[in-house]
């Protein structure tokens, strides 16, 4: 935005000349939105349904994205200028990490070969069918505020279909730092997959999901 100085007139009892910035130029005044690339923690917590035969040997699941890309401008003082764009590739989708199971508090840790089932299973075509649907995306419509927290609406992508959510995010920035905090509650089933299931349905997972982000971000 490119503001104009206005040259005022100077009024007929005084020989002053004065120079009063324009409402233009007071906007171009006001920092810009700036745009941060974004990293940090994305996951997915899947949980066991329990009440099931087998729900005992079953385990809750955390499926952290990697290798994923993401942006958001920002201005606070201008939140329709607010843009959120998230890519996630669905391979690259990491399961059960030890440290992450151990942040969230978790005191079982499923053995490497679990994990590489795990993910064969949620990579198939009975699940996210990542042969299909190779990327994750999430692209933000609206920013509004919502007392201490930022709701950010926009279009989540997963399995192919396409949900508008809107992610309550509480959010810092300032020129050379940005951060985002918040979570929502998502269900399979609205992205056209049915919640794995196995030993005719001995073991299987709920319908309902966390999705988290923890993101930070730089100045591009």
């Amino acid at each position: 935005m490119i503001g104009l100085l206005a040259l005022l007139a100077a009024c007929s009892q005084s020989p002053v000349e004065l120079l009063v910035p324009s409402a233009q130029a007071q906007d171009a005044a006001a920092p810009a939105a700036r745009l941060y690339g974004l990293g940090g923690t994305l996951y997915v917590q899947v949980y066991k349904d329990p009440n099931t035969i087998a729900a005992a040997a079953a385990h809750d699941h955390v499926v952290k994205a990697s290798g994923w890309n993401g942006s958001v401008t920002w201005d606070a003082a201008n939140l329709a200028a607010c843009k959120v764009q998230i890519t996630v590739p669905v391979s690259s989708l990491s399961v059960d990490e030890k440290g992450l199971r151990e942040q969230l508090g978790y005191d079982t840790f499923p053995s490497d070969s679990e994990r590489a089932d795990i993910k064969t299973a949620m990579l198939s075509d009975a699940q996210l069918d990542s042969a299909k649907y190779p990327s994750i995306s999430y692209q933000s419509t609206k920013c509004e505020q919502s007392g201490d927290l930022v709701n950010v609406t926009g279009n989540l992508t997963i399995h192919g279909v396409t949900k508008s959510v809107v992610l309550p995010m509480s959010v810092k920035a300032d020129a050379v730092n940005f951060s985002a905090k918040g979570s929502i509650k998502i269900r399979a089933s609205q992205f056209g997959m049915t919640p794995y299931s196995a030993l005719f349905g001995a073991v299987k997972n709920q319908d309902t999901m966390i999705l988290v982000i923890d993101v930070t971000g730089k100045p591009r």
